[in-house]
């Protein structure tokens, strides 16, 4: 049975033995590690060193333009009126101060992909201008060069290389020095920062209340650079069950970080026994969408997953002004706040 048997069953509701097929495809040999140079279309994707004669690492890495021609054109920026300011410390982070914070406010953590850097992320996601219209505050760290070649969070690295710590010690402190919920703390990322959203969600439940992983992978499913490109060509082990609510976006043409890895979060953990899915198909800025709700079930959170028909390895419905975006497509930036307000902490 192949990945897309599989993602067929996670659509049909057959949750468990979709679980059982993805085990019994993880079982086999772990597929060799990619030339970090390859091709563009290869599986792995586009992994281009930065550092003389330093070996690539392993991180999902969108194509340099993921723009189709015939994309809508949205406008460029939408209005933040917000202040920004950039935050001391090793991942050198900027903060996003909404001009009106809510009563509540919710604190969103946005993890960029490799090669991106926080104001990349922020100009392709417009993530500042969708929390100005809710008064959430949005933390945008940033991976050093020195912690990894191509900018990437070590998702696949044992403990992350204490990154989960660094960046849950930094949202605390966020909490802290700007007043928001504590209840509304949330995580999300593209690729390789995806990836990590779905680390932080396992290693810190108490903190985040749920998260949101766009063209990623499920926490758990690697430990070193060759189980790294073998997740991301959909043969990584199986991911671990959230602890906390998530929304799981994903393109169907993505070819770097395979549609597989999307269904595989939803089914984790969920068995015959797991209430039915529901299932709708949508269509924004001119893409065609299905949104799959898994209600939760006993070891496992509730979890929304979005499939976006012909979406590469891209930020859907993103700003033209930022990398590894595409304009196309629901918007998920207001796909995961929409999401977010919805799943504070203890509710």
């Amino acid at each position: 049975m192949d990945m897309n048997d599989i993602t067929g069953l996670v659509r049909s509701g057959r949750l468990g033995d979709a679980t059982d097929a993805i085990r019994r495809r993880l079982g086999g040999d772990a597929a060799p590690a990619r030339d970090p140079q390859g091709d563009p279309g290869d599986a792995a994707g586009p992994m281009r060193d930065v550092t003389p004669r330093a070996r690539a690492i392993p991180g999902p890495a969108a194509p340099a333009s993921a723009r189709p021609a015939s994309a809508p054109r949205q406008e460029a920026e939408r209005a933040a009126s917000g202040r920004t300011e950039r935050l001391s410390g090793p991942l050198a982070p900027l903060l996003y101060h909404p001009s009106a914070p809510a009563a509540e406010a919710p604190l969103i953590v946005m993890l960029h992909g490799c090669t991106q850097n926080p104001e990349d992320f922020a100009r392709g996601t417009r993530m500042n201008a969708v929390a100005e219209a809710h008064g959430a505050y949005v933390l945008w760290p940033g991976q050093p060069r020195s912690a990894n070649a191509n900018g990437c969070w070590n998702w696949f690295e044992p403990d992350q290389k204490g990154e989960t710590r660094a960046l849950a010690a930094l949202a605390e402190e966020v909490l802290a020095r700007t007043g928001a919920d504590p209840r509304r703390v949330h995580a999300a990322g593209l690729s390789a920062g995806g990836a990590m959203a779905a680390a932080l969600a396992a290693a810190r439940p108490d903190l985040f209340a749920s998260v949101g992983i766009h063209s990623g992978l499920g926490a758990g499913i690697a430990s070193d650079m060759p189980s790294a490109f073998g997740a991301m060509a959909g043969r990584g082990a199986a991911p671990a069950a959230l602890e906390v609510p998530a929304i799981v976006i994903h393109g169907t043409a993505d070819r770097t970080v395979v549609p597989a890895n999307g269904a595989a979060i939803a089914a984790a953990g969920r068995g015959k026994d797991s209430p039915r899915p529901r299932r709708r198909q949508g269509e924004a800025g001119g893409r065609r969408f299905a949104r799959t709700v898994l209600p939760a079930a006993p070891g496992a959170a509730e979890v929304e997953l979005i499939e976006v028909d012909g979406l590469a390895h891209a930020w859907s419905g993103g700003g033209a002004g930022g990398s590894h975006t595409d304009v196309a497509g629901p918007d998920a930036s207001e796909l995961m706040m929409r999401f977010f307000l919805a799943h504070p902490r203890g509710a």
